[in-house]
């Protein structure tokens, strides 16, 4: 032991020697080069090695260099890197940076443990700063990221406040595995669980069961708070994100809280003041004779003649959701800090008003961000925050029974009156098996989650001299949960004795904890002269996730309660999954000629419990590259060659590898029996494996005022999680198996400019345009449907040569009367393309964004309801006018038509979702300039800001549904594109105060 001890210290002797020399003493401050306000927090560091230190709160700082010329560089977040030579008889020095309004400096992340600087990154990451993450007010952060990155994709299942949204990055990345990105806050290996939350037990969406996500949950990336967020890093695929491994599939969100900067405390409240107001309505019929109405819904024991002549119409779209009461956001945060010692602290109180009663979403929220240092060699990163909310989530989505709303509107007519009486007795609704307004009034589905993030990162320098820095990295990251949903259905409900057992209590507890704990090492070497640079990282990771769910449905209640235990019927589920995972990387980075060339390589090994062979190891490879060109012509300053190839995993899904059993009654005895029509698992079952070659380029244009960023890529997903056919003599119908090959390619595109740059007017525009297909290349059992209701409505058909993402449905009957298949649409977007303007003149500044999608079809089963329930708006055909032929019929034909009048056939509706939303709108003004040095209440004011903003505020679409982003079955590798009576979406407006001390 002795012996490498000396070994290692003779060693640190030998990398330290070339730095042993004398030293003096070069003072200096950090400036913004438009005004001459100081930097506070701006690193420093010695040009060509890892010696550096950050600014004071001033902007001042000093700092030990070698005897002789000394060149000092400057980073801060949202500047451009600046440097300045200090001559040998000098000891003072002023530092003034440029903003870096198109983002071409900053570093961006390529690994666990290493971060790259972004104008040398061989990938397309796409980087969205503070400044755009909550400019507008959203319900969750995915809904920050809409149209702000090429490559990334948003649906929604749910308008319901507190959210309900999807990511897909790069197209389609399984067909039966999971596909949600990874999402990483601080080091944490975030969970993203969409627990459901029962109402199926109502709903029998599914049967009575939970298997399928139509319960419109709440997915749990909702929890962070936008306002703490630094920046977000988005690895889009395999090629960026191989070093994460094989859970990395569905592509990675880094996510970085803000922290405090070294100097006096800064104190920053910002109040937001808002409502909602629906955003589309589907619109009903209007009958003019009670002929009409008769011959619509049947005599109906006099029911309808007596609905018809009471007189009088009711908008029930308005009356369920036309609530506008008054939203409140309140945020706050202190930072600051010394030297050795640096916070920030901040606070959330949210109230989020839904569109209909008894729908709301309210959070409160604490952070707790602390950096210290501990003498020169030992810092520690402590990140934590602790959040509580509450949602009350209604009643929507796909049901069977007749109690979801836009499942009731359908086949109830406007003159229907079912409003309570003075004396609050709701009627019953004799079209239908429930009146939505007593539903509204009576029902409870409340959701309350109380949940925990923190992380702790400690770094030692083993070595930190000029030309090597040897550092060792532990990171210890932790998530807990826990989530109720409380849902109650009073037996006086209409539709409750339906089942002979009248009020129903569903109670859903789910516990999730997330644990990962990595160690690092990272070592960085500049030779002397800066003939290159080289950095690597190598760690071991492991990580585990631990989701406990029980699930309590009482039938039968007393009258009055509504607790569990107060039922004649009571049924028990649980459901336990617990996974864990190893992962050793290494990676390595060259920088050569002058900072020009980039190459990297890097392996990732994991094994999962998740897997068949829970020992078995899986190698990920990565390598890049990237050269950059200086002034190849006067408009082009800097031109970027980059090309990436990457593999993630995609491990099976909980017990895939197992065949589940049941408990049974066997003789009079508890025991267990496996079903015949369970899917066998498989016990050699392994992840999925994706591939992805990536190569574009970056040009940096018109002395810096103007950025292009160009991609394509190909995405190759092999041993697909599929399901085949066993013969009768297993036992079993189907069994889980890898096999099979998907593959996306696409073109990503990013300009960004500043038409406009002085010191009173600054004016940035930027576009980006994302364009994918998809294909399944290989399939080795017969073509299947995916996702959807049955050809007869719209389904998603996996199919060899096709998209993996096509829309078929039946066409008619051949000569048998068996229904034609075709392909009537693909869930595929053609191209998405976005247009952001931000334009500050003097103390005003206006920012708005435009989304275009164009095409990405959607099966429009609300719509096919209204015309099923001869209810449609349009569903009257003008007088002269007749149905089309039966392959004439489209979305735009009378509702009449589209059902299909033929009488052999029923056409599904399949219809256009392109859309352009003018997504954001801002206006503000900068009052503070206008108080002087005087301050405010005896303060002094940095900023104090108003302004007013909406999202969502105008959208163009030929779908006649509520919302073209709708996605009835949440976050699905396929069939997200499904319109089932959803929570509609809302156009929000908001008053906003901010001011900074």
């Amino acid at each position: 032991m002795q012996r490498r001890l000396l070994i290692f210290a003779g060693l640190a002797l030998v990398l330290w020697a070339p730095t042993l020399s004398a030293q003096r003493q070069v003072s200096g401050r950090v400036v913004v080069e438009r005004t001459g306000e100081p930097l506070g927090g701006a690193e420093v560091y010695i040009e060509g090695t890892q010696l550096g230190v950050l600014a004071d709160g001033n902007g001042d700082f000093v700092i030990s260099v070698p005897e002789g010329p000394v060149e000092l560089r400057a980073n801060f977040l949202g500047y451009k890197s600046e440097s300045e030579t200090v001559p040998a008889d000098q000891n003072t020095v002023t530092i003034a940076m440029e903003e870096d309004v198109l983002q071409l400096e900053g570093v961006i992340v390529s690994g666990i443990a290493a971060t790259v600087q972004r104008r040398n990154a061989a990938n397309a990451v796409g980087v969205v700063p503070d400044t755009l993450i909550n400019r507008v007010a959203a319900q969750t952060v995915e809904n920050q990221l809409q149209g702000k990155v090429p490559g990334l994709v948003v649906s929604t299942n749910s308008g319901a406040p507190g959210g309900g949204a999807q990511v897909q990055l790069r197209g389609v990345t399984s067909i039966n595995a999971d596909v949600d990105p990874l999402y990483v806050v601080d080091g944490v290996l975030m969970s993203n669980q969409a627990i459901q939350s029962g109402a199926d037990a109502i709903t029998d969406a599914t049967g009575g069961g939970s298997g399928d996500p139509q319960d419109n949950p709440v997915n749990r990336i909702a929890d962070l708070n936008p306002a703490d967020i630094e920046r977000v890093e988005i690895l889009k695929g395999p090629s960026a994100a191989a070093i994460y491994g094989g859970k990395a599939a569905g592509g990675v969100i880094v996510i970085t809280t803000k922290r405090g900067n070294e100097g006096k405390p800064r104190f920053n409240v910002s109040g937001r003041l808002g409502s909602s107001y629906d955003a589309e309505k589907l619109g009903t019929r209007s009958f003019e004779t009670v002929e009409e109405a008769i011959a619509q819904f049947g005599p109906n024991n006099g029911a309808t003649a007596a609905a018809f002549n009471s007189g009088g119409t009711h908008d029930y779209e308005d009356i369920l959701y036309g609530q506008n009461d008054l939203s409140f956001e309140t945020s706050a945060n202190l930072s600051g800090g010394t030297e050795a010692t640096r916070y920030y602290a901040a606070g959330l109180i949210k109230s989020d008003e839904g569109i209909m009663q008894g729908t709301g979403y309210d959070k409160q929220s604490l952070r707790l961000n602390l950096d210290q240092r501990v003498g020169s060699s030992l810092g520690f990163n402590v990140s934590s925050n602790l959040i509580h909310s509450k949602a009350g989530r209604a009643l929507s989505n796909n049901d069977n029974t007749g109690t979801s709303f836009y499942m009731v509107l359908p086949f109830t007519p406007n003159f229907a009156d079912l409003e309570p009486d003075a004396a609050g007795n709701y009627p019953d609704n004799p079209f239908e098996r429930s009146n939505p307004v007593q539903t509204r009034d009576l029902l409870t589905n409340d959701e309350e989650v109380f949940r925990f993030i923190g992380s702790l990162r400690g770094t030692y320098d083993l070595i930190a001299s000029g030309r090597h820095n040897l550092q060792i990295i532990g990171d210890v990251g932790a998530d807990f949960f826990s989530q109720d949903d409380k849902l109650v259905f009073p037996p006086d409900l209409e539709f409750e004795p339906q089942d002979g057992l009248p009020g129903t209590s569903v109670l859903t507890e789910g516990d999730n904890t997330n644990f990962n704990t990595s160690g690092n090492l990272a070592w960085t070497y500049s030779p002397e002269g800066g003939a290159f640079g080289s950095t690597f990282t190598s760690g071991l990771q492991y990580s585990e996730s631990d989701l406990d769910l029980t699930r309590t449905t009482t039938r039968d209640l007393i009258p009055g309660q509504g607790n569990v235990d107060q039922g004649s019927s009571v049924d028990v589920d649980q459901d336990r999954q617990r996974i864990e995972e190893l992962g050793i990387y290494g990676q390595e980075e060259l920088l050569l000629l002058q900072e020009r060339l980039l190459l990297t390589a890097g392996l990732r090994a994991d094994r999962s419990s998740a897997n068949g062979d829970d020992d078995k190891f899986f190698v990920y490879p990565k390598a890049s590259a990237s050269y950059r060109f200086h002034d190849l012509a006067s408009w082009l300053s800097e031109f970027k060659l980059r090309g990436a190839f990457g593999q993630t995993g995609n491990r099976p899904l909980f017990g895939q590898k197992f065949t589940p059993e049941s408990s049974d009654n066997i003789d009079g005895e508890t025991g267990t029996s496996i079903d015949e029509d369970v899917i066998a698992g498989d016990p050699q079952i392994e992840p999925e494996r994706q591939s992805e070659v990536e190569l574009g380029f970056d040009a940096t244009m018109l002395n810096e005022r103007a950025t292009l960023e160009f991609s394509v890529y190909q995405k190759t997903v092999t041993d697909l999680l599929l399901e085949r056919t066993l013969p009768p003599s297993s036992g079993f119908d189907t069994q889980i198996f890898n096999g099979g090959e998907l593959r996306n390619r696409g073109v990503e595109v990013a300009l960004s400019l500043t038409p406009l740059l002085s010191k009173r007017v600054n004016w940035l525009f930027r576009t980006i345009f994302y364009h994918n297909e998809s294909e399944i290349t290989d399939l080795p059992v017969p073509a299947f449907e995916a996702r959807g209701f049955a050809t007869s409505l719209g389904s998603f058909r996996i199919e060899e040569g096709e998209s993996a993402t096509q829309i078929v449905g039946n066409a008619g009957v051949d000569a048998d009367g068996i229904p034609i298949v075709v392909k009537l649409g693909d869930a595929a977007p053609d191209f998405t393309w976005s247009f952001t303007n931000d334009l500050t003149f003097d103390n005003v500044n206006l920012y708005f964004l435009l989304d275009w999608k164009k095409g990405g079809d959607i099966i429009n089963l609300t719509n096919f309801l209204y015309d099923a329930g001869g209810n449609s708006a349009d569903y009257e055909l003008a007088d002269g006018e007749s149905c089309p032929a039966p392959e004439d019929v489209d979305s735009d034909s009378p509702g009449v038509c589209r059902l299909g009048v033929f009488g052999t056939w029923t056409r599904p509706l399949v219809e256009s979702g392109s859309f352009l939303k003018l997504r954001e709108l801002s206006l503000s003004y900068d009052i503070a300039p206008a108080l002087g040095q005087n301050g405010f209440f005896g303060q002094q004011v940095s900023y104090l800001r108003v302004g007013v903003s909406g999202r969502n505020l105008l959208t163009s679409t030929p779908y006649n549904g509520l919302d073209p982003e709708v996605s009835n079955f949440g976050n699905q590798p396929i069939g997200r594109n499904i319109d089932v009576a959803p929570f509609p979406p809302s156009r929000s407006f908001w008053l906003t105060v901010d001011v900074g001390f």
